[in-house]
């Protein structure tokens, strides 16, 4: 861009000179030969600055091509950059599920073991209470050992008693009949005695009359 004007200032020289070359007058040979060699120095430098155009196009161009190929190198790069984002985020979101995960696991497994401290302090309390129920058990047969022993015993001092009161009634028996014997032994004496005895009197009177009823 910066050759457009010294190209179009050589392209008017060059169109200037063929004007005059083709309206002028006859010169020297001098003259004409100075001419042309003025002209091929346009001419050259013409080529030259030609040349340099071409060459600053491919420069240009291979600018424009480093630029398209660093521009794909960094679509690339950026691309590259995007999955590896894309690979990150989902590392993370696999990181974030395995330890929601893992937290999971360890809330069922403190559930878990609240459960099983539970179920412990059950089994516990329902041995304790088992315990307990055996003390009592154990306790109530004590009692009702105790029981039947007593009543063992009042069975026995009861028979005892029976006995004892069965010999009290024999003796009884035999003392009452060892009365009754000596009634009669008595009766009968007095009656002889009274047979014997001729005296008269209100009191052997009264004691006739009773043995005699009798």
């Amino acid at each position: 861009m910066k050759h457009g004007p010294v190209i179009a200032g050589a392209a008017f020289i060059l169109v200037v000179s063929t004007a005059l070359l083709a309206t002028a007058t006859p010169v020297s040979a001098q003259g004409l030969r100075d001419l042309i060699g003025d002209r091929a120095e346009s001419r050259g430098d013409l080529r030259d600055l030609i040349s340099d155009r071409a060459a600053g196009r491919e420069d240009l161009r291979d600018l424009l091509r480093d630029r398209l190929h660093g521009r794909s190198d960094l679509r690339d790069l950026l691309a590259e950059r995007s999955a590896s984002r894309e690979d990150l985020r989902d590392l993370l979101l696999d990181r974030l599920e395995r330890r929601k995960a893992l937290r999971d696991l360890i809330m069922d497994r403190l559930a878990g073991r609240e459960d099983l401290r539970d179920l412990l302090r059950d089994r516990f309390e329902r041995r304790k209470d088992l315990r307990d129920l055996i003390l009592d058990r154990l306790a109530a047969r004590e009692a009702l050992r105790d029981l039947l022993l007593d009543r063992l015993e009042r069975r026995s001092d009861l028979r005892n008693l029976l006995a004892d009161r069965s010999g009290s009634r024999s003796d009884l028996r035999d003392l009452l009949s060892d009365r009754g014997e000596r009634r009669n032994d008595l009766r009968e004496l007095i009656l002889e005695r009274l047979r014997n005895s001729d005296e008269e009197s209100p009191a052997l009177n009264r004691i006739r009359d009773r043995l005699g009823s009798e």
